[in-house]
């Protein structure tokens, strides 16, 4: 996510990225471990969308703004790094 964007969120908001993102990465770190550069590249990809898709839930008239953003982000981030890892074991085998 670009600086410009994370400056336009609320401190709350950018806070519960990073506590979702060190979840996720946690939950992964053996395999970050083993295999850094392409795990940190896997993991920028799902957090850009994650954030992306977050951001459209966010716009809509009947959101919450921020909570919104939060919600859908904590939500979708760990599904999106779950499905990249399962097609590459997939495409591995």
């Amino acid at each position: 996510m670009s600086s410009a964007a994370l400056s336009a969120m609320s401190a709350g908001a950018v806070n519960a990225m990073a506590a979702v993102g060190a979840a996720v990465i946690k939950l992964h770190k053996e395999l970050m471990d083993k295999k850094p550069e392409w795990f940190w590249h896997l993991f920028a990809k799902c957090e850009a969308k994650a954030a992306r898709l977050a951001a459209q839930a966010a716009r809509t008239p009947r959101s919450n703004g921020d909570a919104t953003f939060i919600e859908v982000y904590a939500r979708t981030l760990p599904e999106l790094v779950k499905k990249a890892l399962s097609a590459r074991e997939q495409a591995l085998h």
